[in-house]
């Protein structure tokens, strides 16, 4: 064998170095406003009409950073959280509204990828809003982080005595103001990390409402009451503004340098308050831009050079942060998702590195509540296509018309529009979780036992025929669901018939 000389020996150490380098993961902050769309921040919101809170921590890392455009949520936060720990749209998850807001053990969730991969170790924390689950401990069981500090619910009824759950211990009355407490958690965690790399979800609860006067060292709205009504537009400014100064005293514990920060809004501004462009009908619960548009972010470690102050236009997914993220720790998602679960998520890395990106598929779709009365819209380029259910339509051009003023269904549709719409209505339907069956058998009582990939059960439905030439298909009564560990779930037949059986499954 040839012996390495020294010049060899230098660059395979150099080759390992850099693999090393780039293997290794800065740290990344996720930093979620409740209730904060794009109307409501000068980064986003240029028209004069609207009235806009001083946010000097978020414009300061807009000109660092890069902000993107068209990031849209889901309409209220409970599914947008839910997506973003899944990489999954809500309908696979059954997280559709902040009723049906229980996030399921048989989700992979993004701590669990990052614990299992193995690249940050239990080096995570969740801060702040959870609103997946009503259980102390469900942040830690279900969401899977190793360390939580916030609030349990969807709102809490006084920022300043509020109900703090640490790891499934939970104080009554906690006292100290919520925002400023999420920030004292944070730069205490981060603190301890030491350089380790390390992933912190902070999800503040402003400035949902009880609309109110914060602390007077953090904002500049001194004719305001102590107590505003939850459609007052200087309460929910203070609130911002306050979040933002919060932030600034976070971000001297943080080094950009080593750490990418994800700044967005969870879902659209609510009604009451929103802001030109906006009319004020299209805010959050609804299907319009100012319920599902929100603003997003990102600055530090993984912006490459000459990017600062850039923007990019095209259309992202909440569920993309998923897959991002890992990305960002030189994780790759489909490597570690369970094949049973169909994954949504697209990182978007290449847009931070300054590499031309499209999503694909460059569809995206957001659906707005459950049942008859949800509302479906999705996009693609400029176009937007909403049903709203029970036979209501809408069509738009969001880059000539943001507001949605003007349906284009209600006039003379150009052969570019009409292309546009025909392929958007074909692709809604193909926006339906089709169950992944992973085996099929039959257990000691000659019972069907199916497999499949996790799906919120709800409309599921197993059928029988005992000819595989029949058309007679008949629903199975008394049907099983059943949980059968992770990312799973068991349907079975209680009551099989005597001699040949042919099954199948349906979603709804």
């Amino acid at each position: 064998m040839r012996p390495f000389n020294l010049t060899t020996l230098l660059f395979l150490y150099l080759m390992l170095c850099v693999q090393l380098k780039s293997a290794t993961a800065n740290n990344v902050l996720l930093i979620i406003a409740d209730d904060l769309g794009i109307d409501s921040l000068t980064a986003f919101n240029s028209d004069p009409a609207a009235l806009l809170p001083p946010t000097p921590t978020i414009d300061s890392l807009r000109t660092q950073g890069i902000r993107f455009t068209r990031y849209y949520a889901y309409s209220v936060c409970s599914p947008t959280r839910a997506s973003i720990l899944t990489g999954r749209y809500s309908f696979r998850t059954g997280v559709l509204s902040v009723e049906n807001n229980t996030l399921k053990p048989n989700e992979f969730t993004l701590p669990e990828a990052l614990l299992e991969s193995g690249v940050i170790s239990n080096r995570m924390a969740c801060i702040g809003k959870w609103h997946l689950d009503t259980d102390a401990n469900a942040p830690n069981v279900i969401g899977g982080w190793p360390h939580f500090s916030g609030s349990l619910g969807g709102a809490i009824p006084d920022y300043h005595r509020w109900q703090k759950t640490v790891n499934g211990n939970t104080t009554n009355a906690y006292s100290v103001y919520a925002t400023s407490d999420n920030v004292n958690d944070s730069i205490a965690w981060t603190d301890q990390q030491g350089t380790n790399s390390w992933f912190l979800w902070l999800a503040f609860n402003a400035p949902h409402t009880p609309h109110h006067r914060p602390p007077n060292n953090l904002h500049d709205y001194d004719f305001i009451s102590d107590d505003g009504a939850n459609s007052s537009r200087p309460h929910f400014e203070a609130m911002v503004q306050a979040m933002d100064t919060e932030m600034a005293r976070l971000l001297t514990h943080v080094d950009l340098a080593t750490t990418t920060l994800i700044f967005m809004g969870d879902n659209g501004t609510l009604r009451g308050v929103l802001q030109p462009p906006f009319p004020a009908t299209h805010g959050k619960g609804t299907a319009y831009e100012g319920g599902i548009r929100v603003p997003m972010i990102i600055a530090g470690a993984a912006i490459a050079n000459g990017l600062s102050g850039s923007s990019y236009d095209g259309p992202l997914h909440a569920c993309d942060l998923y897959a991002t993220i890992l990305e960002l720790f030189g994780v790759t998602a489909e490597a570690w998702v369970p094949e049973q679960l169909q994954l949504d998520s697209r990182s978007f890395a290449p847009v931070l590195r300054g590499e031309a990106y499209t999503r694909s598929p460059p569809v995206i779709m957001v659906q707005s509540g459950t049942g008859i009365a949800a509302q479906r819209s999705i996009m693609e380029d400029a176009y937007k296509y909403i049903d709203f259910g029970g036979g209501s339509q809408a069509f738009y051009n969001v880059t000539l018309d943001l507001p949605e003023a003007t349906n284009l269904l209600s006039g003379i549709l150009t052969v570019a529009d009409q292309t546009a719409l025909h392929k958007l209505q074909t692709g809604l339907e193909t926006f339906k979780h089709n169950p992944r069956i992973s085996s099929v058998r039959l257990d000691e009582s000659n019972r069907l036992n199916a497999t499949i990939g996790w799906y919120n059960h709800p409309g599921l439905t197993l059928w029988r025929t005992e000819s595989n030439v029949s058309t007679n298909w008949i629903e199975v009564a008394g049907q099983e669901f059943k949980d059968a560990g992770t990312a799973s779930l068991l349907l079975r037949d209680p009551s099989p018939p005597a001699g040949p059986a042919f099954y199948r499954i349906t979603a709804p």
